[in-house]
């Protein structure tokens, strides 16, 4: 999905919660339904670093082992660049095997930067 369309995401439905693995500092999201993972390198309690790719994914698990939610990854350029091509594609398939399983839609946001080999990839990884 483009990433433009991030607000349409998170405002649809809003009484579902959502979980937003983003580059977006927490103090930007304004939406009440939204948990949000900031990536990024500082040192923050909000922040997980790109690089840690087992923490994300495990507080996207505990996250929807307490609470029904949609899972909403807008940074996926951001973790390629962090990780490679292949751990990022990696990771992707297992959030959506996560979000398949707590019976969760998954939702990808991508820019306009990635190559075109990457995007069917990755289109066929969350389809």
């Amino acid at each position: 999905m483009d990433y433009r369309r991030l607000n349409d995401i998170l405002m649809k439905d809003v009484d579902r919660k959502k979980i937003l693995i983003t580059r977006r500092p927490p103090f930007e999201i304004q939406a009440h339904n939204v948990h949000p993972i900031w990536l990024a390198k500082v040192s923050h309690p909000s922040a997980v670093h790109p690089s840690r790719l087992h923490v994300i994914e495990q507080a996207v698990w505990e996250h929807l082992q307490q609470e029904e939610a949609d899972v909403v990854l807008d940074a996926v350029e951001y973790l390629i660049i962090e990780n490679g091509v292949e751990p990022t594609l990696r990771f992707v398939s297992k959030l959506r095997d996560i979000a398949l399983l707590m019976n969760s839609d998954f939702y990808v946001t991508v820019g306009d930067g990635l190559d075109d080999r990457v995007f069917n990839i990755l289109k066929r990884i969350i389809e």
